[in-house]
């Protein structure tokens, strides 16, 4: 781990990964398995954050309703902004997990 936040990321996912299947399962996984966990991650994680956007949208108007004062709204602007760089990072972790990955296999391919 070298400081940067993809690559500890990625790090960081390895080593979990490792921890929760085993070492030896781990390096059988082939980069479908992993691009499809990695898709699997993302999609939750972008569906959460549209389910908290949109909840907070709601309560916005129905406090406006109630209360007929405007409050402070979200910046759907500046969430949906977060959320590409969000996606971005994403591509960019698992491009070098699959990198550790692929090392991984190649090193202990002799054991």
């Amino acid at each position: 781990m070298d400081g940067n936040t993809t690559n500890n990321a990625a790090v960081d996912l390895c080593v979990h990964d490792i921890q929760a299947y085993g070492w030896r399962d781990w390096l059988m996984w082939d980069m479908h398995d992993v691009t499809s966990m990695f898709s699997e991650m993302t999609d939750d994680a972008v569906e959460e954050l549209i389910l908290t956007i949109n909840s907070k949208q709601a309560g916005q108007v129905l406090i406006d309703e109630m209360l007929g004062a405007e409050q402070d709204r979200i910046d759907v602007l500046e969430e949906s902004k977060k959320l590409a760089m969000a996606s971005a990072q994403m591509f960019k972790v698992l491009v070098k997990y699959v990198s550790i990955h692929e090392y991984m296999k190649l090193f202990t391919h002799g054991e």
